[in-house]
């Protein structure tokens, strides 16, 4: 076999299959023929001497290796496009912003300060932010779409690298003179999670990072206590709270930047402390990390409002 590297083109045409798993909308993406994408694909094959891509009339199917070679392909692309655009930026770096991903239950209470602290210290820096959930957020910065994440963990994030800067608690919220707790519990400085009423705990959907993390804090509890409910926001979460159809945990963050306010609803610790830290994330190797390194010194835990 050469040891010459397939063209680029054709890694292209093969992640942007990947993708759309349509030989028509893939062609369309990358402003090509269907029958060129079809081609560099089957020439990637040739090169590769193994089958990608199942074709039939009606569906498109990744091998095994072709799913492998994907993930490949796609650090490749990454490494190929920071070269491109280190080349193109030599004269001036700041030229191009630094892209930002940040989680919801993160981006309200933190973002605006953390902006404010990163054009006072570093004004030339140009910035791009974008809010998404942790999964999407991670995909976005391994396909080099990010160049820094701000995270919540306990999270897996696989060979990227991470950095902590602070922990915070998750509150206890919940109406005051709640119907949900006893005289005693509405009195009582911290609660026992497991003395809460059962199907009384509401927590955010599926893919949400602060529903794991409160699952986490459950795992050697009562789990009994998690209501079926999933809100899409914490800002439903609060209106049901408020409303006093449940209790729900709020990040500290939330609370000290006036999430609450006008609300009924009051917090209080549980006894067994639930928390999560918040940190970055980034690809290990990037052109940018000595930017990167200087915008993450810039970030603290909020204050209270």
């Amino acid at each position: 076999m050469s040891q010459h590297l397939p063209p680029i083109r054709q890694i292209q045409y093969l992640l942007a299959l990947r993708e759309e798993l349509h030989f028509g909308r893939a062609a369309e993406k990358l402003f090509v023929t269907q029958s060129t994408l079809s081609t560099g694909i089957k020439e990637l094959e040739t090169f590769l001497g193994v089958t990608l891509v199942e074709r039939t009339n009606k569906s498109v199917a990744f091998t095994q290796i072709g799913e492998d070679v994907v993930a490949r392909g796609r650090r490749i692309i990454v490494h190929y496009e920071e070269m491109i655009t280190h080349a193109h930026n030599y004269q001036d770096p700041l030229s191009m912003p630094i892209k930002l991903g940040v989680i919801p239950t993160i981006a309200p209470y933190l973002v605006a300060n953390y902006v404010s602290s990163i054009k006072q210290s570093l004004p030339d820096i140009k910035l791009y932010i974008r809010e998404n959930t942790t999964n999407n957020l991670i995909s976005e910065l391994q396909d080099g779409k990010l160049d820094l994440l701000i995270l919540a963990f306990p999270y897996d994030v696989g060979n990227l690298q991470t950095q902590m800067v602070f922990r915070e608690k998750l509150l206890l919220g919940h109406r005051k003179k709640t119907k949900l707790l006893t005289k005693k519990q509405l009195t009582s400085a911290r609660l026992d999670f497991n003395s809460l009423p059962d199907e009384s705990l509401l927590l955010l959907d599926d893919g949400h990072c602060l529903r794991e993390h409160a699952l986490a804090g459950c795992r050697l509890r009562n789990q009994n206590k998690i209501h079926t409910f999933g809100a899409n926001s914490l800002q439903m979460l609060i209106q049901m709270v408020d409303n006093d159809l449940g209790m729900t945990l709020i990040p500290e963050m939330a609370v000290s930047t006036g999430i609450l306010r006008p609300t009924q609803i009051e917090t209080r610790e549980l006894s067994d402390t639930f928390f999560r830290d918040i940190g970055f994330v980034w690809r290990k190797g990037n052109y940018r990390e000595t930017e990167l390194m200087d915008l993450m010194g810039l970030l603290s835990a909020p204050t209270a409002a």
